[in-house]
């Protein structure tokens, strides 16, 4: 949202922000920061209970009279946004679906996706849900890839093989993610003891926090892979930036809350080949057998050989990495995708009101 909002005040449009208010953390300050100080009448909380909600509604129907798009990325503000602009006014609905959790039939969500004027798929797999599942006209759909910032995500510099105590030899793969059930780490685990068994010498470095931690530490000791699979920890910036160098090759199995799935547009960015399931935007993002691999979901077989096979050749894995990262680069850039979000508001301004 922050990139989006920052590449449409760059291209000259009057941008503003807001946030949920009663949500932990330091959103704010990160957007302050940005030069995207969020407005301050807008709680936009599912916490904040019904009286906020009105106080909300009453503060968006105010500047649907300022603003020519309302742009919402969560359920709850779209909501809000629709019900602050019926009828046939100047003021039309945009909405990003960020994750496919938007795209599953239920309640009235094909109602309230229909009766928006604008929606921003991030990949076309989820774009065809919209268009195919909802019946939303295709003149109403946009996708509008992922980006990432290959500038700061690149190939050379620190890595975690030292502080890991991980050879420089070594093959290793790794994932980035929330641990939890649903990211579908027992899979990879799965896969990997295969993967050792093959390559003994090999490592799985596992980065990210989550609820799901102290049961995938259990698994790996249950697994006999306690001294191969290593836990890394939650990192940002540039020690995140260090773990993805820590790699010769990134897996993700699994959406989270950001559809683009971004850790992995990370690691191509950052010169390190992807090995995915097929599903909505890996599908896109890696190219087959050129910027890495495509495993049907669920075949962990399957994914135990893409890795095996990435690791026993690494410059195969050196070969794909920079095709990755040369794809990222192009296809994945922040200017292109403001670019292409400018375009679809600017078509959806002069379409009739959903």
């Amino acid at each position: 949202m922050a990139s989006v909002a920052r590449e449409l005040a760059r291209r000259g449009h009057d941008v503003e922000v807001g946030v949920d208010t009663l949500r932990e953390g330091d959103i704010r300050e990160r957007l302050e920061a940005l030069g995207l100080a969020p407005r301050a009448d807008l709680t936009l909380s599912t916490k904040g209970g019904p009286v906020a909600f009105l106080a909300d509604l009453r503060a968006l129907r105010r500047l649907a009279g300022v603003f020519e798009v309302l742009h919402a990325n969560f359920s709850h503000d779209h909501a809000l946004a629709l019900l602050a602009t019926p009828g046939k006014g100047g003021t039309r609905v945009v909405r990003t679906v960020h994750s496919s959790r938007s795209l599953r039939k239920r309640g009235l969500q094909g109602v309230v996706h229909r009766a928006t004027d604008g929606l921003i798929a991030v990949c076309e797999a989820h774009a065809r849900v919209l268009r195919e599942g909802f019946g939303v006209p295709a003149g109403r759909v946009c996708v509008a890839r992922g980006a990432v910032d290959s500038g700061f995500f690149r190939p050379d510099g620190p890595d975690l093989r030292a502080e890991l105590g991980i050879a420089r030899d070594a093959p290793v793969v790794g994932i980035v993610s929330r641990v939890k059930p649903d990211r579908r780490h027992a899979e990879l685990l799965e896969a990997f003891r295969a993967v050792a068994a093959r390559l003994p010498g090999a490592r799985l470095v596992v980065v990210g926090r989550g609820e799901g931690l102290e049961d995938v530490r259990g698994l790996a000791k249950e697994l006999g892979l306690a001294g191969s699979v290593l836990f890394a920890g939650y990192r940002r910036g540039e020690q995140l930036a260090a773990a993805y160098r820590t790699l010769d090759a990134k897996v993700l199995l699994a959406e989270g809350n950001d559809g683009t799935c971004r850790a992995l547009l990370e690691a191509m960015a950052s010169g390190r080949p992807g090995i995915a399931y097929r599903f909505g935007a890996p599908s896109e993002s890696i190219v087959d057998r050129h910027t890495g691999r495509l495993v049907d979901e669920g075949d962990v077989a399957a994914l135990a050989a893409a890795i095996g096979d990435l690791l026993a050749a690494p410059e195969e894995a050196r070969r794909m990495g920079a095709a990755a990262r040369e794809r990222v680069a192009t296809l994945y850039t922040e200017e292109l995708r403001g670019a292409e979000v400018e375009e679809f508001l600017l078509r959806v301004r002069r379409m009739p009101r959903a």
